[in-house]
């Protein structure tokens, strides 16, 4: 079992999803800082780094304090994701185990986190039409490195290659030649793995 100590990197992004997927259970398991491994259906909430899991009729409620690992199976994903909590300054500056999801693992990491927020678009275009709102799920993305430096990224491509200055005329090629945004998931995984790779 793999366990991760240290972040980094902040961008955001948002989609739209018709199935906002810490709203639903998902068949997983969870692993506790006791070292137990249950099974059962499960819901996450990034927003209280909260998990609730649901084992023959009982629900168990855990806190990221009391939380090493959990992982479900996505049937809208159609895949398995991992989560971890991991120890992040809040806003108060204490050191606090929080809730990420691994998207990328290597020796420079991706993880994110989600959050659920209400946007609002007209049904069409014209004065006096009707306005509706949706939930989306922006994601904030952060970079891992083995040394456990957090590092902030803006999303934009002149702060990525800041960043990773080291290898910027490499990344710089490869942005370009691929047609990359720096600031959607896809593509900054594709960019991370690159970075990974020279």
């Amino acid at each position: 079992m793999r366990i991760i100590f240290g972040i980094a990197f902040l961008c955001y992004t948002t989609w739209s999803l018709g199935q906002i997927s810490s709203n639903e259970w998902h068949k997983g398991i969870v692993v506790t800082t006791d070292q137990d491994t249950i099974s059962g259906e499960i819901k996450y909430d990034f927003s209280t780094n909260m998990v609730t899991l649901v084992k023959n009729e009982s629900v168990i409620a855990f806190s990221s304090h009391k939380l090493i690992y959990f992982e479900i199976y996505d049937e809208d994903y159609k895949s398995y994701r991992e989560f971890y909590t991991i120890p992040y300054k809040n806003t108060s500056n204490y050191m606090t185990p929080v809730l990420f999801e691994l998207q990328y693992e290597s020796v420079l990491s991706l993880l994110s986190r989600e959050n659920i927020v209400m946007e609002t678009s007209s049904l069409g275009y014209g004065y006096g039409l009707p306005i509706v709102s949706q939930p989306s799920v922006r994601y904030d993305f952060f970079f891992l490195t083995k040394a456990g430096k957090i590092t902030q990224f803006s999303g934009s491509k002149k702060d990525l290659l800041r960043i990773l200055a080291k290898k910027k005329n490499e990344l710089q090629t490869f942005i370009k030649s691929n047609r990359l945004k720096t600031d959607e998931l896809r593509d900054l995984v594709r960019i991370i793995a690159f970075y990974n790779s020279i």
